[in-house]
């Protein structure tokens, strides 16, 4: 049974490259291969079956005998001798061309009988060479025999024939593996002897799964001799005679116990550098050159406060604002041109939830084995905090220099505040009794009423000048606001053009202040006086209200300077419809003597006098303004719990 099965599968392999086809031994077609469907244009699904030499009409245009009916009916040689048939032990040769086939094309054609076990006919196979060169002789045969028994020794895998028990027919395991068996033992194993005891009872199922699709592949342990264990990736096919029968089954395989190793030191190899990158704090990224999240670590999810899941294949462009997005953008593109890293640029961007964070990045290029370019990596620090105090340093400096400016013009005013005010009453004073001897409505009476009027402005500039030298004596109260709003409000409509009007919405239990009365006079009427100037060429609105408001950190968003507590305040807003102002105007507007009033409207101290007194009070300013839009300013003054009396200390 060996010998026999042995030599069917070198004849079969012989003829496994060229076209051919195979009858079975009533002499239909038992199998018609791919090639053979190229050289004749035939399907094998419609040869199958087809007999009487009907398999001859695509070659010959008749029924004209092949080389294969010649091996299958040996008589047909004798009835009718065939001259150019060479006989080679058990193959029939021979050199010919077919009308049928397109071109000038020769072949080599063989046949030859396939027999079973017992040496019965099971049918006979015939292929077709294309001579290319000088024509074969018959020395050829045994050289291409030797050709396809070279192949089968020097495989780089392992081949293999078996029958259906299992029983090793042939194989070239012995020379290929390490399995500590001769080729001699291997030969008379059975293939349930060399595979480990605990998977021997899973022959079963590999059997019928092969019976039940023809072939397949998968994994299968095989056990040395030695006692080891070695993991082989195997294909194979099932051999079955011309009726349909299973007869063995051939296959190869390849040892990979190496390749699995590898792979699990890889895996170990990875989780440890998973685990080191998830140990750190700062964020570890790659992505693809379109900048999709290919790897990360943890850091990365803790910060944009999205799942692994969530991140995997995500594009930076959904974090990040328009502005940002062409930042990274750039950055990306000029270290993918240059090649080079860059270090320490940075964005900002946007959690899952809306927070902000600020963060500072160094990229550089991600390459493949060969060197391409396939992405980008780099590690990804959060600066928020660094940020935040960067912006309190700036706001600390901005309050020191204010304070600075204060503290020099309250020097200046102090020192010419008191000589100024002697001489202003000199003048004032005569003035009045200049006025007094002069008969009413007289042209002199008249001009000496402006330089009381000037006079008056020239008091108030005084009295502002003192102020800010802090040369003047607090009396400070828990006191009600909403009364000397009322008396301020009504001061103003007494005085500002009827262009103008003016609304008061104060809540009568917004509750107490600590202060002096004057204090919070200056505040409303230099707001008030600040707001009906920029509306004094075309009319408007003012708007003034109190009211009670707790304040909370989220809701001061930088808004508030300098900066509060969170609390309990009282809120005065004075509103207008003026001509409102631009960013670097609102940077500017609380500095003493910055103005934008023509020469002789203003002195740039009323703003000044508000931001100063707002801040002995401990409170704090919010400005909302836009041009031709108006302004809002709102003082926030700390809600005193007590009761409106005058407190011990």
């Amino acid at each position: 049974m060996q010998g026999s099965l042995h030599t069917l599968f070198v004849r079969m392999v012989l003829c496994m490259g060229d076209p051919c086809f195979v009858l079975d031994a009533r002499g239909k077609v038992a199998a018609w291969n791919d090639a053979m469907t190229e050289l004749t244009g035939i399907p094998g699904q419609d040869m199958l079956g087809k007999s009487d030499r009907e398999y001859a009409l695509p070659l010959h245009g008749d029924r004209a005998p092949l080389l294969v009916d010649y091996a299958l009916r040996p008589e047909l040689l004798h009835g009718a001798p065939v001259s150019d048939i060479l006989t080679e032990g058990p193959v029939l040769s021979r050199k010919e061309s077919f009308p049928k086939i397109r071109g000038n094309r020769t072949f080599r054609t063989r046949a030859t009988i396939l027999t079973g076990p017992g040496g019965e006919v099971l049918g006979a196979l015939q292929s077709f060479h294309e001579i290319t060169g000088p024509e074969t002789d018959r020395e050829a045969l045994p050289a291409m025999e030797e050709k396809y028994r070279t192949f089968f020794r020097n495989s780089a895998d392992f081949l293999f024939i078996h029958d259906l028990s299992g029983n090793m027919i042939e194989t070239n395991i012995a020379s290929k593996m390490h399995t500590g068996y001769t080729s001699e033992e291997i030969s008379h194993k059975n293939l349930k002897d060399l595979m480990p005891e605990q998977y021997r009872p899973l022959f079963d199922r590999y059997r019928k799964k092969i019976i039940r699709r023809g072939g397949g592949e998968g994994i299968i342990s095989i056990q040395t001799k030695d006692g080891r264990e070695r993991v082989i990736e195997y294909r194979n096919t099932l051999i079955r005679d011309s009726l349909g029968n299973p007869l063995y089954v051939q296959g190869s395989g390849r040892d990979i116990t190496d390749r699995i190793k590898s792979g699990i030191a890889l895996k170990v190899s990875e989780e440890k550098y998973r685990n080191i990158l998830d140990s750190i704090e700062e964020v570890y990224f790659e992505v693809d050159l379109a900048g999709n999240f290919t790897f990360f670590n943890q850091a990365l999810s803790k910060n944009l406060k999205y799942s692994s899941e969530e991140l995997m294949g995500m594009n930076y462009r959904k974090y990040v604002d328009e502005e940002n997005a062409r930042k990274i953008f750039d950055a990306f593109h000029r270290v993918f041109m240059t090649g080079k890293p860059t270090k320490a640029f940075d964005w900002e961007i946007r959690d899952k939830n809306g927070g902000r964070l600020f963060v500072e990045a160094s990229v550089s290029l991600l390459r493949n084995s060969r060197q391409t370019p396939i992405g980008f990596r780099g590690i990804v620090r959060d600066i928020t905090l660094r940020k935040e105090a960067d912006r309190e340093r700036d706001r600390y400096e901005m309050r020191l220099s204010q304070a600075q400016k204060m503290e020099a013009i309250g020097a200046l005013a102090s020192g010419i505040a008191h000589d100024f005010n002697n001489m202003l009453s000199a003048i004032m004073g005569y003035t009045e009794l200049a006025r007094n001897g002069l008969p009413s409505g007289s042209p002199a009476e008249r001009s000496l009423d402006q330089v009381v009027k000037a006079g008056m402005r020239a008091r108030d500039l005084v009295a502002q000048l003192l102020s800010i030298g802090r040369n003047y004596r607090l009396d400070r109260e828990a006191m009600k606001v909403d009364t000397i709003l009322k008396e301020a409000v009504n001061l103003l409509r007494a005085t500002i053009p009827s262009s103008i009007e003016i609304r008061a919405d104060l809540h009568p239990d917004a509750g107490l202040v600590y202060a002096d009365p004057t204090e919070i006079h200056q505040l409303i009427m230099n707001l008030c006086t600040n707001a009906y100037q920029a509306m004094e060429d075309r009319g408007g609105l003012i708007r003034v209200s109190l009211k009670p408001i707790s304040l909370r950190k989220e809701e001061m968003n930088g808004k508030i300077h300098p900066p509060l507590q969170e609390g309990e305040y009282l809120a005065i807003t004075v509103a207008d419809t003026g001509c409102g102002m631009d960013e670097d105007t609102i940077r500017h507007i609380f500095d003493p003597f910055f103005t934008t009033k023509e020469r002789g409207k203003g002195t740039g101290l009323g703003l000044a006098t508000v931001s100063r007194i707002t801040a002995d009070l401990i409170g704090g300013i919010s400005v909302e303004s836009r041009l031709h839009e108006g302004s809002t300013f709102t003082l926030y003054l700390p809600r005193y719990p007590g009761k409106a009396k005058r407190p011990e200390h």
